[in-house]
């Protein structure tokens, strides 16, 4: 049975995984009040498929919630802000369990000595603690390569951007690791000797 049109002020339109999924806001319900921090397991895979929510009689997967809830999309803003946090630390979790091959692995990681699974927040400041750390490691490795000086010109500005109107260079570990990582993933000059090649660092200019 064809679905009836819907009205343009109502129109709302979410991108489902490259897919546009045009749907009713006036018929977009609540958000589902369950606690998915409460079932990792569970979490993992209602994230890719789920009919916790349901808008236009299709089953939306938890990583798009969003698209129905977030402030723009004019639908329950309030309820989102609710919500926003806790779906924030869920999609930190399932990033960090996409990582491994299969759950055991991802067990395995996040046990203890015993075998006893971390908790929600124990698993959530080890993710946290492993990030900060790769960022500082990768942050070096940055800083290191080019000599110290980030404004090289082979970086060819990477590290810098914009605030105010004014032209700033990045200083702190995450802003600096995640260029970096850029840099690797899309310059095939400096991956290729990221691992050998280390810059003289900049001499200060005589007067």
């Amino acid at each position: 049975m064809p679905r009836s049109p819907i009205h343009s002020h109502r129109l709302g339109i979410a991108l489902l995984d490259g897919e546009k999924f045009e749907y009713d806001k006036a018929l977009v319900p609540e958000p589902p009040t369950i606690h998915l921090s409460q079932d990792i397991d569970r979490l993992c895979k209602e994230w890719e498929s789920s009919n916790l929510l349901c808008v236009g009689g299709r089953g939306i997967p938890v990583k798009h919630w969003g698209e129905f809830y977030k402030r723009g999309k004019g639908v329950k803003n309030t309820a989102w802000d609710a919500l926003r946090v806790e779906w924030g630390n869920w999609k930190f979790i399932v990033e960090e369990r996409q990582r491994y091959p299969d759950t055991a692995s991802f067990w395995c990681a996040f046990s203890d000595g015993n075998g006893k699974r971390f908790s929600y927040q124990q698993i959530l400041n080890c993710i946290a603690d492993q990030r900060i750390s790769a960022a500082a490691r990768d942050a070096n490795d940055a800083r290191t390569f080019f000599g110290g000086d980030l404004d090289n010109p082979l970086a060819e500005g990477a590290f810098r951007y914009t605030k105010g109107g004014k032209s700033y260079l990045s200083s702190k570990d995450d802003a600096v690791a995640k260029k970096w990582r850029e840099l690797l993933a899309t310059r095939p000059d400096i991956s290729s000797g990221s691992s050998s090649r280390v810059l003289p660092a900049a001499q200060p200019s005589s007067q």
